[in-house]
């Protein structure tokens, strides 16, 4: 066997294992209106952070990866940064294990998953396009589709390190978990996270 394929076989073997993981802290929210996204369960006890644009009623469906579903309420929400956040009373088993974006380096590999209309559960890869700095966006060369709003952005291990919102241009938008964090803080949800 050649070694770049076993490079190749092992790096693939990693992002099955990360995407795995992921799909466990990724939900499918769906609204009144008949439009869902996604979700991520950000922290115990039973948060879960959405962008704005996904979260337009007060209460939501909302699915786990292990066929848990549960009515999850409206708790936050700035359409400036695109951001909501949600409650819900199900037993969650696993949460986000959040990293800084400031740390990102341009080319490094990210992850997105997600619900798009394509498929329940996907995921996706690309790469940072810059650094973050002080800015509450990351730009990657991702895919993203309707339905991937609110999933995690990850790097390679599996932290998450945004919360996936909008395509600019041709590269995925998301918004950095500094930012989040600073959302969480000013509506009086970080204790809870």
């Amino acid at each position: 066997m050649n070694p770049n394929d076993r490079v190749g076989i092992n790096l693939s073997e990693a992002v099955s294992k990360v995407a795995a993981a992921m799909r466990e802290i990724t939900v499918r929210v769906s609204g009144s209106n008949g439009r869902h996204g996604s979700g991520t369960v950000w922290r115990s006890p039973g948060l879960i952070l959405t962008n704005a644009h996904v979260a337009n009623s007060q209460v939501h469906e909302v699915d786990f990866a292990d066929g848990t579903r549960a009515p999850g309420w409206l708790v936050a929400r700035d359409r400036e940064i695109d951001l909501a956040a949600l409650a819900v009373s199900a037993p969650i088993r696993r949460y986000a294990t959040i990293r800084s974006a400031c740390g990102l380096r341009t080319g490094e590999m990210v992850l997105a998953l997600g619900n798009p209309c394509d498929g329940h559960g996907s995921v996706t890869t690309g790469i940072v396009h810059r650094p973050v700095g002080k800015s509450p966006w990351i730009f990657s060369d991702i895919r993203l589709a309707p339905g991937n709003s609110g999933g995690p952005l990850a790097e390679s291990t599996g932290a998450v390190v945004g919360i996936n919102s909008m395509i600019v241009g041709s590269l995925g938008c998301a918004i950095t978990a500094e930012a989040v964090e600073e959302f969480l803080t000013r509506f009086h949800l970080a204790e809870a996270a």
